[in-house]
């Protein structure tokens, strides 16, 4: 187990985070909550609750990918465009696959309903 992500450990992993820290804490808070959200545990074991500072590493790396999509979302002009020749075209999403495999990764068997 371990701490989730503030502003000092974010900015450490995350090189182009916001220099803002009052910013930088707003996106990991949202990222937080949608990282325990997602999460197949958030009832049933009490570390993975929102107001827990204990949960697993993966929920905290997937609390700084989703902080970063975020970022991004902000970033990105209204037609798509992202940087200054507009030749990159992001389309972030809410929580992406990369964040929801971090969460809940897939296991190898296959589901049959």
């Amino acid at each position: 187990m371990t701490r989730w992500h503030d502003a000092e450990s974010a900015a450490d992993a995350w090189e182009d985070a916001p220099d803002d820290d009052e910013r930088l804490e707003e996106l990991l808070a949202v990222a937080r909550a949608q990282v325990v959200a997602y999460s197949p545990h958030r009832k049933a074991d009490p570390a993975v609750a929102a107001d827990s500072d204990d949960v697993p590493v993966e929920y905290r790396l997937a609390q700084l990918r989703q902080a970063q999509n975020l970022w991004a979302a902000g970033s990105v002009s209204t037609d798509g465009g992202m940087g200054d020749g507009d030749s990159f075209t992001l389309t972030p999403h809410p929580l992406d696959w990369h964040v929801k495999q971090i969460i809940r990764p897939r296991g190898g068997r296959p589901r049959v309903r």
